[in-house]
């Protein structure tokens, strides 16, 4: 299995390789093309709306994906802080280890940095206020007190998806706007690493675990996937009231739940249900975590 083909040693030579920088993606005096989607049309159910017309489908689309370029900034917050944990038990260990955690963190660091270089360039010129999900710090916090395998499995469910959502939807789009197609190939660059270090990192804690360590961490993998549907569920919201606030228009009631739906469908399918249906994940669990493949089913059709 690709994520597993390697070790620490060769994840820093491939990461040293791949590497780029903020302004190479973000130069200075960018600024978006407002004229063209964010989001590929295979992620966006918006689209099959048929109380918006073609403006405001473009809006709602271009709110959505600040809304899934903040999230990807948002869960970056827990994901540094269990690197740098990582990282801190190698201290006096192994440097290729060390190194690649190391290196782990500080380029989940320039993600969140590249992120919010983007969202400074969407607000200035966006014409109105979006909102989002407020405490990135106080969400890590509760992730980061459940089990240390659980953690780094939604990480590694995390890191495949990036990859998922630009190969497959947009690498080949050509409807979206350039800018915002390279952030998410040059993360995509850099998480296809990560997802190799997130691997080795479960088979060394998986090696010295107890069955009953092994069940927690199913048990809090999906409970973590649990609440971040809750969450993903209240950006839908948010994003309905910016698309409003956008467009000067006020939705009926039944509209505004039917976008809503439609938004919270869009947003579990992209983080959830991408993962759970995800080749190289469910192979993963099958070879380490048997007993989540159940769930997964599950989760895959109730996020459909």
């Amino acid at each position: 299995m690709s994520i597993l083909s390697t070790d620490y040693g060769k994840v820093v030579d491939l990461s040293e390789r791949v590497a780029w920088r903020i302004s190479d993606v973000v130069p200075p005096g960018a600024s978006l093309d407002f004229n063209r989607s964010f989001m590929p049309s295979a992620m966006f159910l918006g689209r099959e709306l048929p109380f918006l017309d073609q403006r405001e489908k473009l809006k709602l689309n271009q709110i959505y994906g600040a809304s899934y370029a903040y999230l990807f900034y948002f869960v970056e917050a827990y994901i540094i802080d269990m690197a740098m944990r990582h990282a801190q038990s190698e201290l006096y260990g192994d440097d290729d280890t060390l190194r690649a955690l190391l290196r782990f963190a500080d380029e989940e660091v320039k993600h969140q940095q590249m992120f919010q270089r983007f969202r400074k360039l969407f607000e200035r010129d966006f014409g109105s206020e979006c909102d989002v999900v407020p405490s990135p710090q106080a969400v890590a916090e509760v992730i980061l007190s459940k089990s240390p395998m659980a953690v780094t499995l939604v990480t590694l469910h995390l890191e495949l998806i990036t990859q998922g959502h630009y190969v497959d939807c947009m690498r080949e789009s050509e409807d979206m706007d350039p800018l915002f197609k390279s952030l998410f190939k040059h993360h995509w660059l850099e998480e296809s690493q990560h997802a190799k270090l997130d691997a080795l990192e479960l088979l060394r804690l998986r090696r010295e675990a107890t069955a009953e360590q092994v069940q927690q961490t199913i048990d809090d993998y999906f409970a973590i996937a649990g609440a971040f549907a809750g969450l993903l569920a209240e950006q839908a919201k948010l994003d309905v009231v910016s698309l409003q606030r956008a467009t000067g228009r006020s939705l009926e009631p039944a509209e505004v739940a039917e976008l809503e739906k439609a938004q919270a469908r869009s947003y579990h399918r992209a983080f959830l249900r991408s993962g759970v249906t995800n080749t190289l994940f469910l192979e993963f669990l099958a070879e380490n975590f048997p007993g989540a493949l159940e769930g997964a089913a599950k989760a895959a059709e109730a996020f459909a």
